[in-house]
C-alpha cells in the first residue's frame, strides 16, 4: 500500500495518526499497471488529477489530460469539476458536465483508471497488513481484520451480522485462527448452517445430542455442543432456530453446562459460540434474551466497499479458473477498466460475493466449452450490461455522414441543449454515448434543424 496525501508520499508513521479522523480518500480501484503511483489519497482540496507532475494524483495515461478534473471543497460537501478533459470526466457512469457534489462510495472514471471517492476514509489510511487471514481486497480489509481481532480478544460469544454472501463464514474462519493464535494452538471450529434443520426436534437432537432411552432405535450420539468442546461452534443463519431452542442455547452460553436430549444430569463444555444472521430488525431475528448476551460484529455489504470489488473479483476468478483447470492470466489479460468500471457501479446489492462468483463462473463455463478468453469475457459483461450506463460510452462509432447525423437528431439537440448550447461540451457528451460526430458539422446541422441561429 502506498499513500498519498496531495500528490505527496506519506509514511506510515503519519498516515496512521489520522485512523480515527474523519477524511475525505480518493481510492484506485483499477488502474493498468504502472499508471498511477498511488492507490489511495487524503484529499485536501483543491486537489488536482491528471497526466501532469503537478496533480495531486498523477496518472500515466494518454487518455488523461494534464489537468483533467479537480475536486474542490464548499461548505455544502466536496465537489468535483472537469477541467476541459478530451476524453471526459465520469461519476457513476455518466459524464460530468461543469461541477457535481461527489458522496461517499462515488465511482470516477478518468481514463482508464477507476477510482472511489470516500468521504470518511480515514480507516484506508492504517499501516499494510501482515496477515490477510483469506479476506481479499486491498482497501477495506484492514478495518474488518482489526474489527475481528477485537471480536477475537472479547470474552463474550458472539453474532456477525451482515447481508448474504458478504463473507461471515470467512470472517468466523478468520477470528477462530486468530483465537487458536492468542492460545498458541491450532484452530478447531465445527460449522453448521441453522437453515438445514427441518423441524425444532431436529434442531435440538443435532445440537445437544440424544440419550437413546429417549427414543426406541435411537443411537446414543453427541451434539455439536459436545463436539466443539475446547474450540468454536459456528452457527450460520442463526435466526432460523426455533425461539425454544434458542432458550435452550441462551442457558449454555450463560452457565457453559449442557445435557442430551433425555438427560437430567448436565456436564460442563467449553465452546466460544460464533452465530451468524443475515435476518434483519433490531435483534436480527433472535429472541431478545440471546441476542442481548452476544457481541455484534458487523459485516459490511459489497456496495460498501466499491473499491475493493476488482481485486476481490480477481481473486475470486482466479479461484473459479483454477477450479475449471484453466490458465488465469489469459482470462484477467482482457479484463479491463470497462469491465471493473461496471462491477464497481453495480455493487451487487442483493448478492454481493455470491454474484461475483456467479460472474466468474459464467465466463469459466464459456472458456471450457472452447470459447476464446476474450470473446467469453465480452459476452459474459454485455449479457448483465448491456444496458448499463457505460455501454453507449464504449458502443462501436458509427460512420458520419448525413445520414449518420439526421439518424441521431433528437440525441444531437438533447445533447446540445443539455450543453446550454456549448457545442465543446455536447460533441464530448455525444461522444460518451457512443455517438462520434464532428463540432463542424454539429453547427451545420444544428442551424439546418433550426436550434442554432448561424
Amino acid at each position: 500500500m502506498t499513500t498519498s496525501i496531495n500528490g505527496k508520499t506519506a509514511p506510515e508513521s503519519i498516515t496512521s495518526s489520522f485512523v480515527g479522523v474523519e477524511m475525505p480518500v480518493l481510492a484506485v480501484a483499477y488502474a493498468p499497471e504502472g499508471a498511477c503511483t498511488v492507490d489511495r489519497c487524503l484529499i485536501a482540496p483543491p486537489f488536482t488529477v491528471g497526466r501532469g507532475p503537478d496533480c495531486q494524483l498523477a496518472i500515466r495515461d494518454k487518455k488523461v489530460s494534464k489537468a483533467h478534473a479537480r475536486i474542490t471543497q464548499n461548505a455544502e460537501g466536496y465537489w468535483l469539476e472537469d477541467l476541459g478533459s478530451r476524453n471526459g470526466t465520469f461519476v457513476g457512469g455518466l459524464p460530468v458536465m461543469g461541477k457535481i457534489p461527489l458522496s461517499g462510495s462515488a465511482v470516477i472514471r478518468i481514463g482508464s483508471a477507476v477510482m472511489v471517492f470516500l468521504d470518511d476514509g480515514a480507516p484506508l489510511l492504517a499501516p499494510p497488513l501482515t496477515e490477510r487471514f483469506d479476506i481479499a481486497g486491498v482497501f477495506h480489509t484492514g478495518p474488518l481484520l482489526e474489527a475481528f481481532s477485537d471480536a477475537a480478544r472479547s470474552a463474550r460469544h458472539l453474532l456477525l451480522v451482515g447481508p448474504t454472501g458478504t463473507g461471515k463464514e470467512l470472517a468466523a474462519q478468520a477470528i477462530a485462527r486468530m483465537t487458536a493464535a492468542e492460545r498458541g494452538s491450532p484452530p478447531t471450529m465445527l460449522t453448521h448452517n441453522a437453515a438445514r434443520f427441518s423441524s425444532e426436534e431436529e434442531a435440538a437432537a443435532t445440537l445437544f445430542g440424544v440419550n437413546p432411552r429417549v427414543f426406541s432405535g435411537v443411537d446414543e450420539r453427541a451434539g455439536l455442543i459436545e463436539q466443539a468442546h475446547g474450540g468454536i461452534l459456528f452457527l450460520d443463519e442463526v435466526h432460523n432456530l426455533p425461539p425454544r431452542v434458542q432458550r435452550s442455547l441462551l442457558r449454555i452460553i450463560e452457565d457453559g453446562r449442557t445435557a442430551r436430549i433425555g438427560e437430567s444430569a448436565t456436564k460442563t463444555v467449553e465452546v466460544r459460540f460464533i452465530l451468524a444472521s443475515n435476518a434483519e430488525g433490531q435483534s436480527r431475528g433472535l429472541t431478545e434474551d440471546l441476542f442481548a448476551r452476544l457481541r455484534l460484529v458487523e459485516i459490511p455489504p459489497l456496495a460498501h466497499r466499491a473499491a475493493d470489488i476488482p481485486n476481490i473479483f480477481d481473486e475470486v476468478l482466479g479461484k473459479t479458473l483454477s477450479r475449471y483447470r484453466l490458465a488465469t492470466p489469459s482470462v484477467t489479460a482482457e479484463l479491463n477498466a470497462d469491465h471493473y468500471e461496471a462491477l464497481c457501479l453495480d455493487g451487487f446489492p442483493t448478492d454481493n460475493v455470491r454474484g461475483l462468483i456467479d460472474l466468474a463462473d459464467r465466463i469459466a463455463t464459456r472458456i471450457s466449452r472452447g470459447q476464446e478468453p476474450a470473446r467469453a469475457v465480452e459476452a459474459v459483461f454485455s449479457l448483465k450490461y448491456g444496458d448499463g450506463p457505460i455501454a453507449g460510452r464504449h458502443a462501436p462509432k458509427q460512420k458520419k455522414g448525413r445520414q449518420h447525423y439526421e439518424q441521431n437528431k433528437t440525441l444531437i439537440i438533447a445533447a446540445y441543449r443539455e450543453c446550454a448550447g456549448n457545442l465543446s461540451a455536447a460533441e464530448r457528451l455525444l461522444k460518451s454515448k457512443g455517438l462520434s460526430c464532428s463540432r463542424r458539422w454539429l453547427a451545420h446541422y444544428l442551424e439546418r434543424w433550426g436550434v442554432r441561429d448561424s
